[in-house]
């Protein structure tokens, strides 16, 4: 039996977290576990630790590492040496560095998941955008090849075996129907029931271009739209201070880190995504499982889920004019986005399946890691 450990940090959030945790329950109900046994090494505490002790207790195999650089390394090592012939399954820049480093000590084999364009992980700090990228593709060099959720950060890796896995997302069936999270997410934000809100939950980061999105809402104040933006991180500040120049504050609202992203999704009229670059990201896919239109930026990690004008509307990256007409055409045009969410759901989901990603990832093993042994 092949034996795979796949590594993550514990705190690892946003759409990295989400595939993890997808992928760790399509496996347990695999039509063929047999073909790998995967075990997830979870460097430290934090969100996706706490996710994953939940799935422990329907049998996904977790082991606990230090999120210490060095004592992980130490670790994971002892793992590997303990263990030989198995595969090494990295994710994230500063893991995939230290992977790298493990696999030259250990002599195993290893592959990564390019969550997202390594050149532009790393936007909110200078310094970091300078360095870590260089740091992270020299580190890649040495895999034995990559999986990429967006068949576009194929062309990153010449020469380099690549191979496309589905960001998928499990079926998502809402107890409640949609009106009942519209009404408890205006409750929440202290407007109407008959007043539009869109929104976005995300890491506050330059990456995701929220400025333009808040710059869209000043376009969309004839309509009385909302924003309700769910996330945190370092560009709250500047953020919150843009919507109050722009005299939009009151328009725009920060919920934080929020539970139940899918009944958030459920609870807007459009969903949207400003985002400079993206793999391939888990928010749409969530969105269109709940039955609400999605709004994005034309980018390759979304023209591979929003077929513009069909499954969605796209807009150019920055420009918050654009933005603000493809998001008033869809609150004034009830059937237009209802045709917008029943194409992406016959179009788009089935190609997002859990089973998808499954099979992707097994065979993946074999092409990269070959006839690795428990």
């Amino acid at each position: 039996m092949r034996q795979v450990y796949v590594l993550a940090a514990g705190n690892e959030r946003g759409g990295a977290a989400s595939h993890l945790v997808s992928y760790a329950k399509a496996l347990g109900k695999s039509a063929q576990p047999a073909a790998a046994e995967v075990t997830f090494l979870i460097a430290g505490k934090g969100d996706l630790d706490s996710r994953f002790k939940e799935l422990e207790s329907h049998g996904v195999r977790v082991r606990r590492v230090s999120a210490e650089s060095r004592r992980a390394f130490v670790e994971v090592a002892k793992v590997l040496q303990e263990t030989p012939g198995a595969g090494l399954h990295s994710h994230g820049p500063r893991w995939n560095v230290l992977a790298a480093r493990i696999a030259k000590r250990t002599g195993c084999r290893w592959t990564s998941t390019i969550h997202s364009h390594p050149d532009l992980d790393f936007l909110a700090s200078r310094w970091k955008t300078l360095i870590l990228p260089r740091l992270h593709r020299r580190a890649l060099r040495s895999a034995a090849g990559v999986f990429v959720v967006n068949p576009d950060f194929s062309a990153l890796f010449p020469g380099k075996p690549c191979k496309f896995v589905p960001n998928a997302v499990e079926p998502i069936v809402l107890p409640e129907p949609r009106a009942m999270y519209r009404a408890l997410l205006r409750q929440q934000l202290g407007v109407p029931d008959d007043v539009p809100v869109i929104g976005v939950a995300a890491r506050l980061d330059k990456v995701k271009d929220l400025g333009t999105l808040i710059r869209a809402v000043k376009n969309l104040r004839s309509v009385n739209v909302h924003l309700a933006i769910a996330g945190d991180g370092p560009e709250r500040d500047p953020l919150e201070h843009l919507a109050k120049d722009l005299g939009v504050a009151d328009h725009v609202h920060f919920l934080g880190f929020i539970s139940g992203v899918s009944q958030f999704y459920a609870g807007l009229d459009v969903h949207v995504l400003t985002s400079r670059s993206e793999g391939a990201p888990s928010a749409v896919i969530e969105a269109g499982w709940v039955g609400t239109p999605n709004v994005g930026t034309n980018i390759p990690g979304l023209v591979h889920l929003i077929d513009d004008g069909k499954t969605g509307a796209l807009v150019p990256v920055g420009d918050a004019v654009a933005l603000a007409g493809a998001i008033s055409g869809l609150i004034s045009n009830p059937e237009l986005a209802r045709s917008y969410t029943e194409k992406f759901a016959a179009k788009v989901l089935p190609k997002y399946l859990p089973e998808k990603m499954v099979s992707s990832y097994l065979e993946g093993y074999e092409t990269f890691l070959g006839s690795v042994s428990r």
